[in-house]
Parts: C-alpha cells; sequence; structure tokens
C-alpha cells in the first residue's frame, strides 16, 4: 500500500516537473514588450488595427482602445476615420494612423478597351 502511495506522488511531482518546461504557444515572443534603449520616455506609437464603418458612427481599435470622432487620441483629437485608417488633429496639422501601413493604393492599369469580350 505504502509502494503504490509513494509511486502515485512520484508520477504526480515528475508529471508537474515535464509539465513546467512547455512555452505558453499564446505567449508573445520574447522582446517585444521590452523597451529598447533611449526608447523607455517616448509615448507608444498609436497602431490601427481594425476600423468599423457604419452609417453616422465609425469605429477604430487604436493599439488597446475603441474610438470615434472626437475622442482625444495621442497629441489630439480623432477627425475622421474611414477606409485607410484614423485622422487625428494636432496643433501640428492632421496625422493619419494607416490601418495597412505598407499598402500603397494605386489606380488599377486597364489592359485593352473595356466592353465587348
Amino acid at each position: 500500500m505504502a509502494r503504490r502511495v509513494i509511486l502515485a506522488l512520484a508520477a504526480m511531482a515528475l508529471s508537474g516537473y515535464a509539465l513546467a518546461d512547455l512555452a505558453d504557444p499564446t505567449r508573445p515572443p520574447s522582446g517585444v514588450y521590452e523597451a529598447k534603449p533611449g526608447e523607455a520616455d517616448l509615448q507608444p506609437e498609436l497602431v490601427v488595427s481594425s476600423v468599423i464603418l457604419r452609417p453616422g458612427a465609425s469605429y477604430a481599435l487604436v493599439g488597446r482602445r475603441v474610438v470615434r470622432v472626437g475622442d482625444p487620441l495621442g497629441e489630439g483629437r480623432v477627425s475622421r476615420i474611414d477606409e485607410q485608417g484614423v485622422w487625428v488633429k494636432t496643433k501640428d496639422g492632421m496625422q493619419q494612423y494607416k490601418l495597412l501601413p505598407s499598402v500603397a493604393k494605386r489606380p488599377a492599369e486597364q489592359q485593352g478597351k473595356p466592353g465587348k469580350r
């Protein structure tokens, strides 16, 4: 009886030890939230994650906040929300925070005459 109890306790202890080494798959890579030298006193960059466009009220997810037109954001106030991102009016003028900053919008090239195919 004592031998079974000892084996059960040993199995539980070893299983906990084995699971302790597993990494959380949802945890961001190391260094994501660490400040780099010289950046500790800077304001965090505003990143637009999504926009919701509705008649009468548009919303945007900026960082961890949901904002709408008129809300304070960074150094100014949200002036406009469109399909490209959020426009903020500051003392220096208008600042745009793009939803997809790496995408450049260009007109499509026309190939041939439009009409019959």
